[in-house]
């Protein structure tokens, strides 16, 4: 019973991603979402008594994925930069490998929802991204600054090679890209 109910929850959830991507969040209602999902509303209803409960869940699914994906392998770097190159490198190959999930997380940071969640659920499952961005943060020009704050001065580029790479249609040379945006941003913070 419960590996069922789980699985309808995903496919709720997957289906309002892809939809809320395409549609936003005003402009799905949640008989389409049932309907892509293969569920009744009353189903939907069930799972989700409220759309923004929907929103939310489907966000902290797609958030512990990402941080799972982003900070793996960040424990096998000894030096802190190296740490934040590749925290850098999988936050945007993760973007670039799965669009519908990060304009989904991109839609939802720049939302209403956001604001009712307390600052501490921002990288509460991402320990080693919060670790490293904590260590960097704190001998960079951004000392003492709120690490959601910094977060999102560090995000916004970030942003901007993941669209680079996705637009580009693969005339791009990725790699270069992204070698050269964390140097322009490590230099940034850093001076080194």
């Amino acid at each position: 019973m419960t590996e069922e109910r789980n699985e309808k929850k995903a496919a709720i959830a997957g289906a309002a991603v892809r939809l809320f991507t395409e549609r936003g969040f005003h402009g799905t209602p949640t008989s389409l979402i049932a309907r892509e999902a293969g569920v009744s509303n009353g189903t939907l209803f069930h799972y989700f008594p409220t759309k923004e409960e929907l929103i939310n869940f489907a966000y902290f699914e797609v958030k512990s994925r990402m941080t799972e994906d982003i900070g793996r392998g960040v424990d096998g770097e000894q030096a802190n930069r190296e740490k934040m190159r590749r925290l850098w490198r999988s936050a945007v190959l993760w973007g670039v490998d799965h669009p519908d999930e990060y304009m989904f997380v991109q839609q939802f940071c720049s939302s209403p929802f956001i604001r009712r969640l307390p600052p501490e659920e921002f990288l509460k499952d991402a320990p080693a991204v919060f670790e490293v961005l904590t260590e960097t943060l704190g001998k960079s020009c951004l000392e003492g600054m709120a690490i959601e704050v910094a977060f999102s001065v560090i995000s916004s580029p970030i942003d901007a090679v993941i669209r680079s790479i996705i637009n580009s249609g693969g005339n791009l040379d990725a790699d270069r890209l992204i070698d050269a945006s964390f140097e322009i941003i490590w230099r940034g913070l850093t001076g080194e």
